[in-house]
């Protein structure tokens, strides 16, 4: 009994391990940070080598990323996982017009930890109705603030642009990804 239960806690605490959720919030000058200010996170994979998580995050990042066409993942062979993309709903400045855009989204390997980068959005948006460049980025965040605090007025906007990019980085990290799972290629 006592070693189904260790067993039990072990896998456990390996699953725990590896779902730490990370949360990242933009800042007023359009950049992304963690509360406590860092713009990258340590997240543990305990007893993983470098090459299984390399691994793992390649295969998890070649679920959200499929189109072939499209070179969008970069890796340099164990040791990190970049990816550049383009999302048509980035960000919205009204609710019905959404905004699309490139980002970046860094990954580093260790034995046993992974280090993210923040995101980094290109500063172009387009609208995603008509393909006409609208704001920079950085400007369209700037006016979600006023003197460094965040507008109520806005506090969708930037709570949805914060959910697209963790759920990309946690779904990257984990595997788990949320949206389209069915098996319809």
């Amino acid at each position: 009994m006592k070693k189904i239960l260790f067993i039990a806690v072990l896998c456990l605490s390996a699953v725990l391990s590896v779902s730490a959720q990370v949360e990242f919030k933009v800042s007023p000058d359009g950049t992304f940070h963690l509360r406590d200010g860092r713009n990258f996170v340590v997240v543990p994979f305990e007893g993983k080598t470098a090459h299984e998580i390399y691994s793992t995050l390649f295969t998890n990042a070649s679920e959200v990323y499929r189109d072939p066409k499209q070179k969008v993942i970069i890796t340099i062979d164990g040791s990190s996982v970049n990816i550049r993309a383009y999302d048509p709903k980035l960000t919205y400045s009204k609710p019905t017009e959404y905004l699309g855009g490139y980002y970046t989204l860094n990954f580093e390997v260790k034995d046993g930890k992974v280090k993210v980068d923040a995101p980094v959005v290109d500063e172009i948006l387009t609208r995603t109705k008509d393909g006409v460049r609208d704001k920079d980025f950085s400007k369209l965040v700037r006016s979600w603030y006023q003197e460094a605090s965040l507008q109520a007025k806005f506090q969708d906007n930037a709570s949805y642009t914060e959910s697209e990019f963790n759920s990309f980085i946690n779904g990257i990290l984990t595997g788990n990804f949320i949206g389209d799972s069915s098996d319809n290629w």
